[in-house]
C-alpha cells in the first residue's frame, strides 16, 4: 500500500475541521499556553515567507497541545490601514479623497472580506491548526472599540497629545508616516553646487535639493573649518529669491560633504530640523500636503517638488549659479507601503509619547525571554535612538477612527469612556455626536476628528484584544500576559516596540512571557524574492507537487532568526522521510497484531528505549527553546539512521514470536510519530489511526499526550552492539555471504554477553563466541611507501632509498626506519596486514575497543 499524499492530507484537514480538534476550551483548568499570532493582512497573496512563517509558529502550537496546555491560537486577520486602501483605489480606478468617506470604506471592506476566506482555505492546505472560535479581524466594530478604549485609558494618564509639529509626510497617500514605517534605500542622485552671493562675493555650496533654495533659512558652516571663518554672522543672498539669510557657525556640519558649508531648509531633512531648532528659527511651510511647492516659492508654487527642481535649475543655469553636478550616493526614506520618498512637513498631529517611556520599554524588554536572545539589541538600539513621539494620526478613511470632536479654537473633547465601556462598537466622530453639545472650554460647536488611527495603534493591542482586556475581566486576568509572540525580525521596531508601549500603558505590564523572531525565506540564490528577478516561489505550486508535509519538513529545517534560502532538495528529503515512515508503518502493521503489554528483557529492546529516551530528552528540549530545526534534525537522525536502519533490521528475526520485542516496536514507533506529528500532521494522523487509535482511544493524534522517557539501560554498551551488527552485515554484504560460519568477539571494556541472541539471530550466524581477552597476532606481510610523503623528505635520494627499501623487511617499518641521517616515519609508509588466531587466519574488523574475529 503506497502512502498517496494528496487525499490524505484533503481527507485529515477536512476531519479536523469537522472535529474542532484545535479549540481552546474555555472551561479548562489545564495550564494555558497562548499565542500571540500575527493577524495576516488581507491582501489575499500568500507568499513563500507567510507560509513559512505561519508553520513555524504552529509547530509550536501543536507541540505545546500534546504537552497537555490548554493551547490558544486564533485564527486572525488584520484589515486597517493603506495598502488594502490603494489596492482599493487601483482595483476601481479611482482616488479615496474623490469618493465620499463611507462608500469609500465599504469598498475597502469589501476588498478585505473578499480575500479572508481565500486565506483561511490556504492556512487549511498549509495544516495550520488555528482556533476559528476564537477568531478576530482588526475591523472589527469590537476590536476598534478596545483600540479606543486603550487610546482613551492613554488620554486619562496624560501619554496624548495634539499639536503642530514636523512629521514624516507622504505625498501620494497624503498622510503622515511614523518613523518605524520608514524604508531606507541607497541611491544615486545628484548633488547641485550653486553660487550663493556674499556681499561682493560669492561662496558655492551643495545640495540635493535645489527647489528648497527658497526655504533656506540661513547657512551653516564648522567653526573648526578655516575655508569660512570670516563668513560667521555676515549675510547671503540667496539666488532667484534675492532675500538675504544670515551665516552662522556650527559644529555638527560636515566639513567633507560638499563644499564644506550647507544651507539649512525648512524641512530639508532631519539634520535641518535640528539645527533649525537648535537656532531657534521659525518653521515655515515650503511643501503641501500634495508635494507641491508653497507660496514661498513664488512663480514655482503649485508646482510638484521634481517639476520644481527642474524649473529652478534651468533659472540657476541662465543666471550662472550652478557651478558643477556630480552623482552621490544618498540615503533617501520612502513610505513603506508606496515607495514614495518622503517629506518632513509641519503638520497638526496626534501623538502617544514614547521617548519619555525609553528606560520603561527597554526594562519589560529585559522581562521578556527572546529567542533568539541577540535579538533584544534590534529593538534596544531602536528605543536608544527614538528622538521623536509616536505621531499615530493618519490622514486616511479605512482604519479606526480618533474617537474625539474639535471646536475651531483646537480645544479637544474625547468620547465617553464610560459609554463606550457599555457598548458593543466603536465610535464613529465623522456621523455620531458628541457626549456634550458644545466645546465645555469656549462653548463653540463641535466637529467630529476625520483623522484615523495608524494601523500599529490597532495592531499594538493585540495581546490585550486576545485576553479579552474590557471585555471579561475573570478571563483577562486568566489569559494576561500571553505566553508567546512569535514574529518576524524587521517588524521588531514597529509591532513589539508599539505593543510594549500600549500594553505598558494600558496594564503596567508585559505582554507576553516569550518572543520568538523569526527571518526571512530569500530565493535559492539567497536574494530576496522579487518578481521582476523572477525568483518568487509560489508555496501553493510547492505544496501541489510535493505536498504540505514535505513544505512542513523544509520550514523545520529553518534556523530561527535566521534568513533562509529556499532550499529544494529539503522537499525531496521531506517526501523520502514520508516514504520512510510509510513502510515503517507498513512492517509494524505486518509484525504487530495486537498491542503487547509484555515489557522487553532484550538488552537491545531496552537499548532502543534508551536511545528513544534520550532523543526524546534532546527533541523536548530544543521544542521548548523553539529550536525546530534541531529537534527535527535529532528525530531524523534517531528514527532513520538508529531505529529504521539499526534496530528493525536487528529485530527481524524474531519480532513475530517476541511480545517484549513487539511491546517495543510499538510504543517506539507510536512516540516516533508523536514527534513528528507537530511538523508532519498528515501522515502521524494516517499512521496513528492506521496502527494506534484502536488501543490508544483518541480521536486524533494531535490530542494525544507527548511520549514518556524510559530508563535508560543498556545505552552504550548497546551502541557497540549497534555497530557490531553494522560491521558484519556490511562484510557479509561485501563477500556476498548468505550467513557466516563462526564469529569471536573480543571487548574487554563492555559487557555485551546479553546481546548474544541479537548478534547471532539477526546476522545469521551459526557460530558466535563473546570473550574478554583472546591473543591475537597480526602479521605484517606488505609495506608500500607513501611517495607524496617520502619524496619531498629525501628528494633527489629517492631512488636510492627505493633500491634499498625492496630488501627491507615490512615489519622493521613499523618503527620508522633511518636513511642517510633522515628519519622517516611510520606513517609514511601503508601496511597490509594479516590476522591468525589460533593459527589459522582469519578477517579481523576493529570498532573502537571492540575487535570481531571472523572465521
Amino acid at each position: 500500500m503506497n502512502y498517496d499524499a494528496k487525499s490524505v492530507e484533503k481527507k485529515w484537514q477536512e476531519f479536523w475541521e469537522k472535529e474542532g480538534i484545535y479549540r481552546f476550551d474555555f472551561n479548562s483548568n489545564r495550564e494555558i499556553y497562548s499565542i500571540d499570532n500575527p493577524p495576516r493582512y488581507a491582501s489575499g497573496a500568500l507568499h513563500l515567507g507567510h507560509a513559512t512563517h505561519y508553520t513555524h509558529i504552529d509547530f509550536i502550537a501543536r507541540y505545546k497541545r500534546m504537552r497537555g496546555y490548554n493551547v490558544f491560537f486564533p485564527l486572525c486577520f488584520d484589515v486597517n490601514g493603506m495598502p488594502i486602501e490603494v489596492n482599493v483605489e487601483k482595483l476601481n480606478n479611482i482616488k479615496m479623497r474623490e469618493m465620499e468617506r463611507h462608500k469609500f470604506i465599504q469598498l475597502c471592506e469589501e476588498f478585505a472580506n473578499s480575500k479572508i476566506d481565500t486565506m483561511k482555505m490556504q492556512f487549511k492546505i498549509l495544516g495550520e491548526s488555528m482556533d476559528p472560535t476564537i477568531y478576530y479581524q482588526t475591523d472589527s466594530p469590537e476590536y476598534r472599540r478596545i483600540t479606543q478604549l486603550t487610546f482613551l485609558d492613554a488620554v486619562e494618564k496624560g501619554m496624548v497629545y495634539r499639536g503642530m509639529h514636523p512629521v514624516n509626510w507622504c505625498p501620494r497617500c497624503s498622510t503622515a508616516i511614523a518613523e518605524s514605517e520608514i524604508v531606507y534605500i541607497n541611491t544615486q542622485t545628484d548633488l547641485y553646487y550653486i553660487k550663493f552671493d556674499v556681499e561682493n562675493k560669492y561662496v558655492t555650496i551643495a545640495t540635493t535639493r535645489p527647489e528648497l533654495i527658497p526655504a533656506c533659512l540661513f547657512i551653516a558652516f564648522n567653526p573648526r573649518d578655516e575655508r569660512y571663518k570670516d563668513l560667521e554672522n555676515r549675510k547671503a543672498r540667496i539666488p532667484i529669491f534675492n532675500r538675504e539669510v544670515p551665516i552662522i557657525a556650527d559644529e555638527s556640519i560636515d566639513m567633507e560633504f560638499g563644499t564644506g558649508i550647507e544651507m539649512v531648509c525648512s524641512i530639508g531633512d532631519r539634520n535641518d530640523l535640528k539645527l533649525i531648532k537648535k537656532h531657534g528659527f521659525e518653521i515655515i511651510q515650503s511643501i503641501d500636503d500634495q508635494g507641491r511647492m508653497t507660496d514661498i516659492a513664488g512663480e514655482f508654487s503649485g508646482l510638484y517638488t521634481l517639476d520644481a527642481r527642474k524649473e529652478i535649475l534651468k533659472r540657476l543655469e541662465e543666471e550662472k549659479r550652478l557651478v558643477k553636478v556630480e552623482k552621490i550616493e544618498h540615503n533617501v526614506g520612502t513610505c513603506w507601503r508606496c515607495g514614495t520618498p518622503l517629506e518632513i512637513v509641519n503638520k497638526e498631529q496626534w501623538f502617544i509619547k514614547t521617548v519619555e517611556l525609553k528606560d520603561r520599554i527597554l526594562q519589560i524588554a529585559n522581562e521578556l525571554k527572546w529567542y533568539p536572545e541577540f535579538m533584544k539589541k534590534r529593538l534596544e538600539d531602536w528605543v536608544n535612538g527614538l528622538e521623536w513621539d509616536w505621531v499615530v494620526s493618519r490622514q486616511r478613511y479605512f482604519a479606526t477612527p480618533i474617537p474625539a470632536w474639535i471646536c475651531p479654537d483646537g480645544h479637544v473633547v474625547y468620547a465617553s469612556k464610560e459609554d463606550l465601556l457599555k457598548r458593543n462598537s466603536h465610535v464613529d466622530p465623522t456621523v455620531e455626536n458628541p457626549p456634550v453639545d458644545k466645546c465645555p472650554i469656549c462653548g463653540k460647536p463641535l466637529k467630529g476628528v476625520e483623522e484615523v488611527f495608524d494601523t500599529w495603534v490597532d495592531s499594538s493591542i493585540s495581546p490585550l484584544f486576545n485576553t479579552y482586556f474590557y471585555r471579561d475581566n475573570n478571563l483577562f486576568k486568566k489569559l494576561y500576559p500571553m505566553s508567546l509572540r512569535p514574529q518576524a525580525h524587521d517588524i521588531i521596531r514597529t509591532w513589539a516596540f508599539y505593543s510594549i508601549i500600549r500594553c505598558d500603558i494600558a496594564t503596567g505590564n508585559k505582554p507576553w512571557n516569550d518572543i520568538f523572531i523569526d527571518g526571512h525565506i530569500l530565493a535559492e540564490d539567497g536574494r530576496p524574492m522579487h518578481a521582476s528577478w523572477g525568483n518568487v516561489v509560489d508555496p501553493l505550486k510547492i505544496i501541489e507537487e510535493f505536498g504540505t508535509d514535505p513544505f512542513r519538513y523544509f520550514a523545520a529545517t529553518c534556523t530561527l532568526g535566521e534568513d533562509t534560502p529556499f532550499r529544494k532538495r529539503e522537499l525531496v528529503h521531506g517526501k523520502k522521510l514520508l516514504n520512510k515512515l510509510w513502510n515503517v508503518a507498513n512492517f509494524v502493521e505486518m509484525n504487530i497484531k495486537s498491542k503487547s503489554e509484555i515489557y522487553p528483557e532484550d538488552s537491545m529492546d531496552l537499548w532502543i528505549l534508551s536511545e528513544f529516551s534520550e532523543t526524546l530528552e534532546n527533541v523536548t528540549l530544543f521544542m521548548d527553546q523553539y529550536r525546530y530545526d534541531r529537534a527535527i534534525r535529532e528525530l531524523d537522525e534517531f528514527f532513520w539512521h538508529v531505529f529504521a536502519d539499526h534496530y528493525i533490521e536487528l529485530i527481524k528475526y524474531r519480532v513475530s514470536k517476541n511480545l517484549g520485542t513487539q511491546y517495543t516496536l510499538y510504543n517506539v514507533f507510536l512516540g516516533i510519530i508523536k514527534m513528528y506529528a507537530p511538523f508532519m500532521p498528515h501522515i502521524t494522523e494516517e499512521i496513528y489511526h492506521r496502527l494506534f487509535s484502536k488501543y490508544e482511544g483518541k480521536i486524533s493524534i494531535h490530542l494525544e499526550t507527548w511520549p514518556e522517557k524510559y530508563e535508560k539501560i543498556f545505552l552504550d554498551e548497546g551502541r557497540i552492539v549497534k555497530e557490531i551488527i553494522a560491521s558484519l552485515r556490511r562484510y557479509k554484504n561485501e563477500n556476498n555471504l548468505r550467513g557466516i560460519n563462526e564469529v569471536i568477539i573480543i571487548s574487554p571494556r563492555f559487557d555485551i554477553t546479553s546481546a548474544y541472541d541479537s548478534i547471532k539471530g539477526s546476522l545469521g550466524i551459526s557460530k558466535l563466541e563473546i570473550i574478554k581477552n583472546a591473543s591475537l597476532k597480526e602479521i605484517i606481510v606488505e609495506a608500500k611507501p607513501d611517495l607524496s610523503k617520502i619524496g619531498p623528505l629525501l628528494k633527489n635520494s629517492v631512488s636510492n632509498f627505493m633500491e634499498i627499501f625492496k630488501n627491507i623487511p615490512p615489519e622493521r617499518l613499523l618503527e620508522g626506519f633511518e636513511f642517510k641521517g633522515i628519519k622517516i616515519p611510520k606513517d609514511y609508509f601503508e601496511f597490509k596486514k594479516i590476522y591468525t588466531f589460533k593459527g589459522k587466519k582469519v578477517d579481523v574488523i576493529n570498532i573502537n575497543d571492540v575487535t570481531i574475529i571472523i572465521k
